[in-house]
């Protein structure tokens, strides 16, 4: 798997253990090799966390942009 990526072993294998505790990634054992398989539900969990942040974003980046525009249209 690594020799996909352009990074060392030792790199890829922290990356999947990190997606292995966020349970991002489901680890099958079948004699020497493991074959990882993706969680869709955990992933739709992680997604709709990050719609929410989208949201929490867009609104402030919304009222930036209203408080720029009559600090601008005061001077």
């Amino acid at each position: 798997m690594a020799e996909k990526f352009d990074m060392s072993r030792q790199a890829v294998s922290k990356h999947i253990k990190v997606l292995q505790e966020c349970d991002l990634i489901k680890p099958e054992q079948s004699g020497r090799e493991i074959y990882y398989h993706f969680n869709a539900k955990k992933m739709q969990e992680f997604d709709h966390w990050l719609a929410q942040l989208r949201h929490n974003w867009k609104t402030q980046f919304n009222q930036l942009e209203n408080l720029l525009s009559t600090i601008k249209e005061q001077k």
